[in-house]
């Protein structure tokens, strides 16, 4: 805390009148590092966090951390909830209850849902995997928590960002277990304007508008990816984790500025 209270910001930003695509409003750092210093309650965050119920469990020689929280309705569906990257299985705990009370579906049927949410390998509590692991991975190990662990036959997925590439392999590669996935975001680009041409495929003007609204996407909002899929230098890269993590309010800028230019539909409607 002693860092983000001796942080020094400007006064004034250095561009005014520049999108946020840009970087990071100064503005909005300020108020973040108002609400750090003065609104956020740690021993508040713990009491909510310790409401939940978590888990640990060896699978393949790692420990799995989860949050595991049944429904009462004993038909209700079992529920693999995968995080993102840079996240946690905190991205879901606001949804966790409200998942387990009976609902109604837009046909008028009822459901309910008996929740997990792991942490992936290597974030929060669930120890590093080898360095050759990757997300299909990943994917075994969950399936195995969903039914060996936890006894479910069957089960349905949503994942965001990196979990969504994750739900993808669990729906793959598992699809007698992983019986229904939901996919905030897909692992491939979708088809372009040259490869429709070629096809000789026409649109109608609804999927004109949606093909236009992913090509924008793919060409303006994956710099996130991007920014991290290239290799750099080792010296490179240790310069920039330091320069980070010398300052909590460095960090918090970076992260909001990335999420801008990465999707700067979220920096318009914020």
């Amino acid at each position: 805390m002693e860092r983000i209270k001796n942080t020094q910001l400007p006064e004034e930003p250095q561009y005014p009148g520049v999108e946020p695509s840009r970087g990071v409003d100064l503005e909005v750092l300020k108020s973040l590092r108002e609400n750090w210093l003065n609104k956020f309650d740690w021993e508040k965050e713990q009491a909510y966090l310790n409401s939940f119920e978590h888990f640990t469990a060896t699978i393949e020689g790692l420990t799995i951390h989860f949050v595991h929280k049944p429904s009462n309705d004993p038909d209700a569906i079992p529920l693999l909830l995968t995080h993102g990257w840079p996240g946690s299985f905190m991205e879901f705990l606001p949804v966790i209850d409200p998942l387990t009370q009976k609902a109604k579906t837009s046909t008028g049927k009822p459901v309910s849902f008996h929740v997990v949410v792991p942490s992936l390998p290597g974030v929060a509590f669930s120890t590093s995997p080898p360095g050759n692991w990757t997300l299909a991975d990943t994917a075994r190990v969950f399936n195995t928590l969903m039914t060996e662990v936890l006894g479910y036959k069957t089960f349905g997925v949503h994942g965001t960002s990196i979990g969504g590439f994750l739900t993808f392999d669990l729906y793959d590669k598992f699809n007698t277990t992983t019986r229904a996935a939901h996919f905030p975001v897909v692992p491939f680009y979708c088809t372009t304007s040259e490869e429709i041409a070629a096809r000789e495929v026409t649109l109608s003007p609804l999927e004109q508008f949606e093909h236009e609204r992913a090509m924008d996407w793919t060409e303006n909002g994956t710099s996130y990816v991007s920014m991290h899929i290239y290799k750099v230098g080792k010296l490179t890269l240790l310069r920039r984790k330091a320069y980070l993590m010398l300052s909590p309010t460095r960090l918090a800028s970076f992260y909001t500025t990335t999420l801008w230019v990465s999707w700067p539909g979220w920096a318009r409607n914020g």
